[in-house]
């Protein structure tokens, strides 16, 4: 199958209002080329095509006969580190530079606040240098007519956390946007369509397990960029966090795309850790992030499975430099497996959609959603066979996202780089993904 034809196969998805590839069309002028992407190397002919999308990618390597996928993760600009020096620079100055790089590239900047610790430190380095924001937006989640108690809602991080920090430093951004965004039960409705079509399933393509009973910040994302008429403008989030692997004295950063948000498909999209020009903020935090590892003394099994260890998570964000944000913030209550027992539906993907199903699911609209959400989990179990994470007794569960590839290893001894198939050939990775 040649390129033009999978094209083709790629294509025939039409764009709805909830699907990630209506931002296809959108170019930034300032960086036309997308930093994170999939390639399909055809080992009969030697040859790769690129795909910007995953599902693409994977159909594309169920046709040939013996084909490898690669995820490529900002690879143009990690090859202009040298990763084997920290910069010398301190985290806040980095900081301070990033926000500056953004204010000096873009027209129009806007921030999507959360109150936790990512997006809290990317609001301190615009604050705290007195570098402008155009907009903040926070996002508001409906729990149906239920909604009455924010606290025990889906808005329970908005409440607690962003809403009020925001209003702690309102005296000092009196010229900054605010907007915040408020899902109703329309919006649910129009989220739940009960399809079993890509072209009409609400974030088919992501793949970090976005695909779950609740609205999540996808819908909101796709609702402002839908009425955004800024000619020049970013949408910046608080990003990717540090993911390091250590294989006795060897130390490697690397990514995962199962971990990619879904704005990661929009050209316009800032991730504020990870500059497109010199990263040099984003090397500065593996490297704290090193330090903070061996001053704890952990083990290399410790160090590789701390990233699904739930109640680290304040230090996982302490470590990284971030800011300390509300409790509320730190620990999600991520479900790291699916329980069959349980939740024998597969809709539980995370503490917003257990406190969606809990407000919703005795109503008559939540029953509608419901009997909507299921109908698009066997269309997805069916459409994209295989392609799920796995839960403990062996199903797929598509809120748990698709199954991961890696990115390239960056190793911080020597600099070296290693694609994800020369590090498992190299014993380097024993990573369940």
């Amino acid at each position: 199958m040649d390129s033009v034809t999978a094209m083709g196969r790629r294509c025939k998805y039409s764009m709805t209002n909830f699907s990630l590839r209506q931002w296809d069309k959108n170019i930034n002028s300032h960086y036309p080329s997308r930093p994170t992407y999939w390639s399909v190397l055809n080992h009969e002919t030697n040859s790769s095509v690129i795909f910007h999308y995953k599902n693409d990618a994977l159909i594309y390597q169920g046709l040939l006969p013996h084909a490898t996928v690669y995820f490529h993760w900002y690879d143009q600009e990690m090859s202009r580190l040298n990763v084997s020096f920290e910069p010398i620079e301190s985290h806040d100055e980095l900081c301070r530079q990033r926000a500056q790089e953004l204010r000096d590239t873009y027209k129009y900047l806007r921030l999507w606040f959360s109150g936790g610790s990512d997006s809290q430190t990317a609001l301190n380095s615009f604050v705290n240098n007195n570098i402008f924001l155009d907009e903040i937006v926070i996002a508001e989640y409906p729990d149906g007519d239920n909604n009455v108690d924010k606290t025990a809602s889906s808005n329970r991080e908005i409440v607690l956390a962003a809403i009020p920090a925001l209003k702690k430093i309102s005296h000092l951004i009196p010229n900054t946007k605010i907007t915040t965004i408020r899902g109703t039960n329309k919006d649910v409705d129009e989220w739940f369509t009960g399809s079993d079509d890509p072209a009409t399933i609400p974030g088919f393509d992501s793949v970090d397990g976005n695909v779950y009973f609740a609205l999540d910040q996808t819908w909101a994302f796709c609702k402002i960029n839908q009425r955004t008429d800024h000619d020049d403008f970013c949408d910046i989030s608080g990003g990717s966090k540090v993911k390091l692997f250590k294989n006795k004295d060897l130390w490697y950063f690397y990514w995962v795309d199962a971990s990619l948000h879904d704005m990661h498909n929009s050209p316009h999209y800032e991730d504020f850790f990870i500059s497109r020009n010199t990263p040099n903020l984003y090397l500065k935090t593996v490297y704290l992030l090193k330090r903070f590892f061996e001053r704890q003394g952990y083990t290399d099994q410790q160090i590789n499975d701390f990233y699904s260890n739930i109640p680290m998570q304040r230090l996982y964000n302490l470590g990284m430099g971030r800011a300390t944000v509300p409790d509320i913030s730190t620990f999600k209550l991520l479900w790291v497996d699916h329980d069959p027992i349980e939740w024998t539906k597969n809709f539980i993907g995370g503490w917003r959609c257990k406190t969606f199903y809990n407000n919703t699911i005795n109503t008559d609209q939540g029953k509608r959603w419901k009997k909507k959400y299921d109908n698009t989990v066997q269309a997805l179990l069916a459409i994209a066979d295989g392609q799920w994470n796995l839960d403990k007794m062996g199903n797929q569960v598509p809120h748990m996202g698709r199954k991961g590839h890696l990115s390239k290893f960056y190793c911080l001894n020597d600099g070296l780089t290693y694609d994800s198939i020369q590090a498992k050939q190299s014993m380097i990775i024993k990573l369940a993904i």
